[in-house]
């Protein structure tokens, strides 16, 4: 039996990221890179290098038939524009290949239902890249509410102030561009952990900065974003990309015996929590330990682990292609509220 997953990575901008990864994982073994661009695949190249891999012994193509086509290849990960996910993962399970994707899942709901009916169809292993649910961060943040010390859950939120601007096709909105698709998606998909229970409704406010009202086409830069959930949970995830600071994130939750107050990023490493739990008779900070990856990722390399396991020992990915569904109808709603001012139902977007 197997005990090393053979990888290929297809695109390589976040995917350069991905085969670093890979290169320090001990069960896994980087067998082809996939690019249109020369310069990045000499990047992957000098980077296998470098890292004690051997280049003769790897793909490095253009052409993504060429690693559909290889045998030596377990699984693809793919690092492409949201556009692109559809298409590549669909041809990836049909050639006999596992696959781990990017958030979000898909430009659209018909392209996301597309993508779960090959999943079912082939039995492949699909796991969607929603890093921070391998973050120790994450895994203590549940491991207290849990445990009870804080009481039943009544409130979570996420404060994300950067300043940050898109290019390429992360300034396409319809592509699940901009920060508040592209990157909020992951502490919305946390958020929804936190409260432990699906989305209701929402009540969404973003705009480019100084506009205001309902906004159809623009770039949601500036944004408030307010989730009732089905166990009556409240959620609030704000976001700036006009904010230069030196803490990025804040988040939380707050029980009815105390409430957890995290900075998933300071003071080093993986992040620290205030915790104040049983009725506020005690307070103690948690400095949470692990490495993080080079772009700042919360549980970017541990997120492999979790697919090696899925595939090797048959247990369920860190996020399925049905909690990416989740998901998208999530942003779907959203998007919904921003473009029409007004709370929109998850079942407006589910059925």
């Amino acid at each position: 039996m197997k005990d090393k997953l053979n990888y290929a990575v297809v695109g390589l901008n976040l995917g350069l990221e991905h085969v670093v990864s890979i290169l320090k994982n001990p069960r896994a073994v980087l067998v082809g890179c996939c690019d249109l661009s020369v310069e990045r695949l000499a990047d992957a190249a000098h980077v296998a290098a470098k890292m004690g891999a051997n280049p003769e012994k790897i793909i490095f193509t253009d052409k993504y038939e060429e690693i559909l086509a290889s045998k030596e290849i377990d699984a693809i990960l793919i690092a492409l524009p949201t556009s692109l996910h559809t298409d590549f993962s669909i041809k990836a399970m049909e050639a006999g290949k596992h696959v781990f994707c990017e958030k979000p899942l898909a430009e659209s709901l018909e392209q996301a239902l597309k993508i779960r009916e090959c999943v079912k169809k082939t039995g492949k292993v699909f796991q969607m890249g929603y890093c921070v649910r391998s973050s120790a961060f994450h895994k203590k943040c549940l491991e207290i509410i849990n445990g009870g010390s804080i009481g039943k859950v009544t409130n979570v939120w996420w404060n994300m102030f950067a300043n940050y601007k898109d290019t390429g096709w992360r300034a396409d909105r319809k592509c699940h561009g901009g920060k508040l698709f592209d990157c909020g998606c992951h502490y919305l998909d946390i958020l929804t952990l936190w409260a432990g229970a699906a989305p209701l409704r929402v009540c969404a406010f973003g705009n480019p900065l100084g506009a205001t009202g309902p906004n159809k086409n623009d770039l949601p830069e500036i944004v408030s974003v307010i989730i009732e959930f089905e166990n009556g949970v409240k959620a609030s995830f704000n976001l700036s990309q006009h904010s230069v600071n030196c803490q990025g994130s804040t988040c939380g939750v707050a029980g009815t015996n105390g409430k957890i107050e995290g900075d998933p990023y300071y003071p080093e490493k993986s992040g620290s929590l205030n915790v104040h739990a049983n009725g506020g008779l005690y307070k103690y900070n948690i400095v949470i330990n692990g490495e993080m990856a080079s772009q700042g990722h919360l549980g970017f390399n541990e997120q492999h682990d979790t697919f090696i396991d899925a595939v090797f020992k048959d247990i369920p990915p860190a996020c399925s292609v049905d909690e990416g569904i989740k998901n998208e109808y999530l942003l779907h709603a959203i998007d919904r509220s921003i473009t029409e001012d007004r709370v929109v139902y998850l079942q407006e977007i589910s059925g």
